[in-house]
């Protein structure tokens, strides 16, 4: 259905009918855009001019229906399959046209004679004949909204863990997985807010702070009420005099911060880079620290905006964690090095961050997460090769975005019970050297609420609240 007359509707930029309101046109075009692109939305929302003549009313719906769509996306088709007679017939632009109106009828609560009025509207842009098959459809879809919520379907014993995972837009497995993990009850709350705009925060370059108005987050240099707009007009993020970045990734980049020399693997763009030199400066601790990534244009971010922040003693370095002799070897030159600090930022499910990222419940594979899987592999190789190069005394940190356990205390767990991790014990992060601080003595009330009884900090994400964050603080004894 709608296939060749989706192809005759053929540019992205074709006009529509007057009737259709300008946000879900923009909307429709955006989501039809990164499906033939194979782009991430946020990056076309953010480069794209597509929403610029939008009043900031329609480009603030624009956006929210264009992150829920794609975060929702499975759940979506799986209504809509409901109802269509031969779903794999349904041309990509009709789909993303009917997936629009349908996430409106599920989560937004739309009047649904607007929802349905303009998911035909959408979908006779894109294919003129499937207008009146469209409306039949939606029509369902409303009628059937609150049971397939409700998960009338499912078998009794399931009932509650399916509707849990609709109402959020999530695959069953992955609302599984992470009841499982973390408990019905965290499940419950990050479904509550997954769909939702998640909240911003910033690190502010010790001295730019005080432009900002009084302190509001939880640790020296966080910032959660400021005017993003001023603050880009104004070019501090072009200066590098703050970075936007989760408020929870912030408490474990400061609790990293120790004096001596630090090795961070897995730097990416250098977020947590930029935290952790602020807050050494904040502390007065003088450290040299090395800033190894995988990808080249990652470490020269880095490297720029740490030369625009006037934040020195940080070199950045090119290589694969897995082989940190090869990646290390032109600063090896006496023999391997040690540092006093080890941290590894690994790459993860991103399961903590998917309100910012929303491809990731349904582009995300079960068994690359599972135990034994891809990402729990490469995770416990990259702490293995770390723990090579911690000093005696020194710390080794190991930190997630992911709020799945196999990425999480299981790695953690392998690790301690490998011939490479038996040398070290686990210690509470909030314990760590800055938090002795005076400056820094609220910061540790902070993430010592996020501890488990062994040491491990988790934080899940929940409405209102900021991202699912990991992170386990090793301590390497002075014997070994």
């Amino acid at each position: 259905m709608g296939g060749g007359a989706a192809r005759q509707a053929g540019d992205v930029g074709a006009p529509l009918v007057s009737r259709l309101s300008p946000a879900r046109r923009a909307a429709l075009r955006l989501l039809v855009a990164a499906a033939e692109r194979d782009a991430y939305v946020r990056e076309l929302i953010d480069r794209t001019p597509v929403a610029d003549a939008l009043s900031a009313r329609d480009r603030a719906f624009c956006r929210r229906l264009v992150l829920g769509v794609t975060a929702s996306e499975g759940a979506l088709d799986a209504v809509l399959d409901r109802y269509l007679d031969r779903p794999a017939k349904v041309s990509l632009r009709v789909r993303t046209a009917l997936r629009l109106s349908a996430f409106e009828l599920l989560y937004l609560g739309t009047v649904p004679e607007a929802a349905v009025s303009q998911g035909v509207e959408l979908v006779r842009s894109q294919a003129r004949g499937a207008a009146g098959l469209a409306n039949a459809v939606l029509r369902r879809v409303a009628a059937g909204a609150e049971g397939f919520l409700a998960a009338d379907d499912a078998a009794e014993a399931d009932r509650a863990l399916v509707s849990t995972a609709r109402r959020a837009g999530l695959p069953l497995w992955l609302a599984r997985a992470v009841a499982a993990a973390q408990g019905k009850d965290a499940l419950s709350a990050l479904a509550a807010g997954q769909l939702e705009p998640a909240p911003l925060a910033l690190h502010a370059l010790p001295g730019f702070e005080e432009q900002m108005g009084a302190a509001d987050g939880p640790l020296p240099g966080c910032r959660l009420d400021f005017d993003v707009a001023a603050l880009i007009d104004a070019g501090a993020f072009e200066c590098a005099r703050a970075v936007v970045t989760d408020a929870h990734a912030q408490l474990i980049a400061t609790g990293a911060v120790r004096p001596g020399t630090c090795l961070e693997i897995g730097a990416g763009r250098g977020t947590k880079t930029y935290v952790m030199a602020c807050q050494a400066r904040r502390a007065g601790f003088a450290r040299r620290v090395v800033a190894l990534d995988l990808y080249a244009h990652k470490a020269a971010q880095n490297r720029a905006r740490l030369e625009h922040a006037g934040l020195d003693g940080i070199t950045t370095v090119v290589g694969d964690g897995r082989d940190l002799d090869r990646a290390l070897a032109p600063l090896d030159e006496g023999g391997r090095r040690l540092f006093d600090t080890v941290f590894v930022d690994a790459p993860c499910s991103g399961t903590g961050t998917m309100r910012r990222h929303p491809e990731i419940p349904w582009r995300l594979d079960p068994a690359s997460v599972a135990a034994g899987g891809a990402l729990p592999g490469l995770q416990l190789a990259l702490l293995t090769e770390a723990a090579r190069r911690v000093e005696r005394g020194g710390e080794l940190w190991y930190a997630t975005c992911s709020v799945l356990k196999s990425e999480n205390d299981e790695v953690v767990a392998r690790f301690l019970a490998s011939p490479e991790g038996a040398g070290f014990c686990l210690e509470p992060p909030s314990r760590a050297a800055i938090f002795d601080e005076p400056l820094f003595f609220s910061a540790a009330r902070h993430l010592a609420a996020y501890e488990n009884g062994d040491g491990l900090m988790q934080t899940v994400p929940v409405l209102g609240g900021f991202d699912g964050h990991f992170c386990a603080r090793l301590v390497r004894r002075a014997a070994t």
